[in-house]
């Protein structure tokens, strides 16, 4: 059941002084949702904002003058149902100047003094236009209770450009409230619980022999990351999505999937010492503890990320077409693309576009994902937050399998790590001691393959696989496999990314080349779509400091892994290695590329579902 709330609270913005917010006595705060059988909602805005009420200029959040201040309570009155409301800012109206603005913000919190204490949510408008939404909420509630938070709006102090002048807005609180099945929640994960699009997400376990099943959404069966098991779901083919979604133990025929993904939970960390484990506090950062970068985008936090479960890999004319994404095991990855066209292709998950630099989502019934989901190419950070939660209790906490198969299979592996396990010790009846051949030697579901071919055998053994969990469930391909290009760039003089080698040998991103300027390509999309180092060196690229959580400099060298930076020349950070790198593939390995399709790079999907349109 679905009940739509309409206004809650309005806001229209004039052009008095610098900024004057003004309202009209027809517009209301107070809502009451509709009763149904079951339950009913309830939310009060605040009160009206009149025309004495503020003028909006370049100030703090805080300042009573020139910031947007309003209580708003929610109360949802449940009968033994559960339910998730959420609640939005609705875009009415918003001038180029405040749409073009990184400082026109708001937050959502739970503190009455300050936008930076107890945030929700937190964001800018930028790139906003009539009709976006902006998601400040989603809280599921099984009682009924009242809870307040307190939205501010301001125009921060930084703010020096006259374009935000004399600019007209109108914003309105709106939400939902919706009966659903309670999502279960791993109690370790302390309130980062999988967060999904109910679109097309469908959430799965997978047998160690590769049966994929559907799981119900409250099912504690579904991961325990205390155990080393991982949430997955899967996106399918539209004409087969309505066979699946909201089923319990459903088998998924093969050729249904176009995606897997894995969830990574909010979390900080602290780093023990060399190749020790990484000690991991899920949504919460504890004395001593770093809060990992890769759960803000944009200065809005995040519960956690989706992540491809394979390389991405390249879709057939029987599922999506030979121009769209897949993320599938036993096929070869998608490799040889310019960096700007892996970006552009990652979009495609939730109907994205690049125009101007600017990323919009329509979303996409090819593959089932609302405009609400952000889709993208892994960023250097993302890439850490994987790396640093698989070497920790919660993952296979130690040097992960090589996928060694020379033709880019996805979740192949060569049975141990980097540089171990050589042919002939897999294989009786080989004397070659080469560490890797055509296909593999196992499966991502732990079947030996029969010697350079790409049919399994009868072996199994599942403790094989090169997964970050060392089984089924956690992330492959991060050792070896293709070296994988992530959004991370080294910056010009001017602080902006460059773009490759030369005219030739570049991202096909506009941007410096060597000495001169490569201009035929495409701008840039927004800064939370890529990491951006300032030097050339580990310990000082970010803030003039290490990059941490990049798995850089904090995980130099781990396991003898390559770990080289970027550079003017080689601006393109790359991961994992390749098939026969030997002892220096794996997860910590990094190197620098052109970001041209001749580099032969693959690249990895990320899904964020808490940051709104």
């Amino acid at each position: 059941i679905l009940i739509i709330f309409s206004i809650i609270i309005s806001i229209m913005g004039g052009t008095l002084s610098y900024l004057k917010w003004q309202t009209s006595e027809a517009q209301k705060t107070n809502v009451t949702f509709k009763v149904t059988q079951n339950f009913s909602c309830a939310a009060d805005g605040g009160g009206n904002i009149t025309s004495n009420d503020v003028s909006l200029a370049p100030a703090s959040c805080t300042n009573s003058t020139y910031a947007i201040k309003r209580r708003v309570t929610v109360k949802p009155t449940t009968n033994n149902t559960d339910i998730t409301m959420q609640l939005w800012l609705n875009v009415n109206t918003l001038d180029s100047g405040l749409s073009n603005s990184k400082n026109f913000k708001y937050a959502l919190t739970t503190s009455d003094t300050s936008c930076e204490t107890g945030v929700v949510s937190t964001g800018t408008f930028n790139g906003k236009t009539a009709g976006d939404k902006v998601y400040l909420l989603e809280e599921n509630f099984s009682t009924t209770t009242t809870k307040t938070y307190y939205l501010y709006i301001w125009l921060d102090k930084e703010e020096t450009s006259i374009t935000t002048m004399n600019q007209n807005f109108e914003l309105s609180l709106g939400g939902d409230c919706t009966n659903t099945p309670q999502l279960y929640k791993e109690p370790i994960l302390n309130g980062a619980a999988p967060v999904l699009d109910s679109n097309g997400m469908i959430p799965v376990t997978i047998s160690d022999t590769g049966v994929t099943k559907t799981i119900s959404l409250d099912s504690s069966n579904w991961y325990s990351y205390e155990n080393q098991e991982w949430a997955n779901v899967i996106l399918t083919t539209s004409s087969s999505r309505s066979k699946y979604l909201g089923t319990n133990g459903v088998t998924v025929t093969p050729s249904d999937i176009l995606a897997y993904y894995v969830w990574i939970p909010r979390y900080s960390y602290k780093m023990n010492g060399k190749q020790s484990s990484i000690s991991i506090a899920f949504n919460t950062t504890p004395t001593g503890y770093t809060e990992h970068p890769a759960f803000t985008f944009g200065g809005q936090k995040l519960k956690g990320i989706w992540v491809g479960k394979f390389e991405t890999t390249k879709g057939t004319s029987s599922n999506v077409g030979t121009n769209n994404p897949t993320i599938l095991p036993d096929v070869q990855s998608w490799r040889s693309q310019k960096v700007s066209a892996q970006f552009t292709t990652s979009l495609k998950f939730s109907g994205g576009t690049l125009t101007d630099g600017t990323v919009t989502y329509a979303g996409s019934d090819i593959y089932g994902l609302s405009n609400t989901t952000n889709s993208h190419m892994m960023k250097n950070n993302e890439w850490g937050a994987v790396a640093y939660l698989s070497h920790s209790i919660y993952g296979a906490n130690r040097e992960i399998y090589i996928n060694n198969s020379k033709s880019y299979y996805t979740g192949r592996s060569g049975g141990n790590v980097g540089g171990s396990t050589a042919v002939n010790t897999v294989y009786t009846d080989q004397t070659s001691t080469d560490q890797y051949n055509t296909y593999g030697y196992y499966t991502w579901d732990g079947y030996l393959l029969n010697y350079n071919s790409n049919i399994k055998g009868t072996t199994h053994d599942i403790t094989k696989v090169a997964s970050t969990t060392g089984n089924i469930t956690g992330i492959y391909d991060m050792s070896g496999g293709a070296f994988e290009y992530v959004m991370g760039v080294l910056a010009d003089s001017n602080g902006k990314p460059r773009s490759g080698y030369s005219t030739s040998l570049n991202s096909g991103f506009n941007g410096m080349v060597g000495s001169s300027e490569y201009t035929a390509g495409i701008a840039f999309p927004t800064s939370e779509y890529y990491d951006l180092y300032t030097s050339t060196s580990s310990t000082t690229a970010c803030g003039g400091g290490i990059c941490y959580g990049h798995a850089l400099s904090e995980t130099a060298s781990w396991y003898s892994d390559t770990a080289n930076f970027v550079s003017s020349s080689s601006p393109w950070f790359g991961r994992s290695g390749y098939p026969d790198g030997g002892a220096g593939d794996g997860i910590f390995y990094s190197n620098n590329g052109f970001g041209d399709y001749r580099d032969g790079g693959s690249w990895r999907s990320v899904l964020l579902l808490d940051v709104g349109p």
